[in-house]
């Protein structure tokens, strides 16, 4: 009996220590763009489309990373199967630790290693092998880009 006791106390201590005055560690699921996260782990780039700037986060994988360590970078980009603009880099990034492939949303920021390019979608495009989803637009109105002819110039910076 007092073994039960004891359980009973510390079970009501824990609940009351356990109020709902403590900020959620839950993310805000309601608002655009990427999930909140450690400041430390997100990389603020902006990206300039006919001299329109837009911010976007980059991912906290390494594929992402070494995106951001060969930036400044100013791209050509053109369309492809009219769900996304591609541009060739200057070097391919490191796929390390990355999924086989992905099915990238619209408004993400994407690496596609067996062309060597960086993808920026604005339609549905499903899974591909390949594929790794290294950042997202700060939000979903892209159709800026959508509307860019062939051959359009991007500068992308750290933000």
């Amino acid at each position: 009996m007092r073994r039960l006791s004891t359980l009973v106390v510390v079970l009501l201590g824990a609940a009351a220590c356990s109020g709902t005055d403590a900020p959620s560690a839950q993310p805000d699921q309601s608002q655009p763009g990427p999930p909140a996260t450690d400041e430390s782990d997100v990389t603020a780039i902006r990206i300039t489309v006919d001299d329109r700037p837009i911010t976007a986060q980059l991912a906290d994988n390494p594929t992402a990373q070494d995106l951001a360590g060969q930036l400044p970078l100013t791209l050509t980009f053109r369309d492809l199967n009219r769900v996304e603009k591609i541009a060739r880099l200057p070097r391919p990034l490191t796929t390390h630790g990355a999924p086989e492939g992905d099915d990238p949303d619209i408004a993400d920021i994407g690496y596609y290693a067996p062309a060597n390019d960086l993808v920026l979608y604005y339609g549905e495009v499903g899974h591909w092998s390949g594929l790794v989803r290294i950042g997202r637009f700060d939000t979903a109105d892209i159709a800026f880009i959508r509307d860019q002819p062939d051959g359009f110039q991007v500068a992308v910076e750290p933000g």
